[in-house]
């Protein structure tokens, strides 16, 4: 009986694993928080391949202004480039971000926050 719990419980643990393959945001630049010149992109690197048809992003400016964007995403599906439409003045912007993973279909969801001097 105790093989038979474990067999279930390990063919459970398997068939879990592509569920947790979420995508995530590990790398952008500009960095989060951070403060420096005017980027003419923003570069985000994700952990995994992302959907593009359910894939977003979104930049403001600190009171709320949004910015349009042209969104690029390269061949990997994991680099995504985002263009400003017009240049981006001093002061602080945030950027919201939703991807969804083409491992799993799931949607993670993220913002971070930089500056321009």
């Amino acid at each position: 009986m105790k093989k038979l719990s474990a067999a279930i419980i390990m063919a459970a643990l398997c068939m879990a694993g592509p569920a947790l393959a979420h995508t995530d945001l590990v790398k952008s630049i500009p960095a989060a928080d951070s403060t420096g010149p005017a980027p003419k992109a923003l570069v985000l690197t994700f952990s995994g391949k992302v959907v593009p048809a359910f894939t977003r992003f979104d930049l403001a400016r600190g009171n709320g202004m949004k910015i349009a964007l042209t969104t690029i995403i390269a061949a990997d599906g994991k680099v995504i480039t985002c263009t400003p439409k017009q240049s981006l003045a001093a002061g602080s912007y945030k950027l919201t971000w939703h991807a969804a993973s083409a491992a799993d279909g799931h949607r993670t969801d993220g913002s971070f926050s930089f500056g321009i001097k």
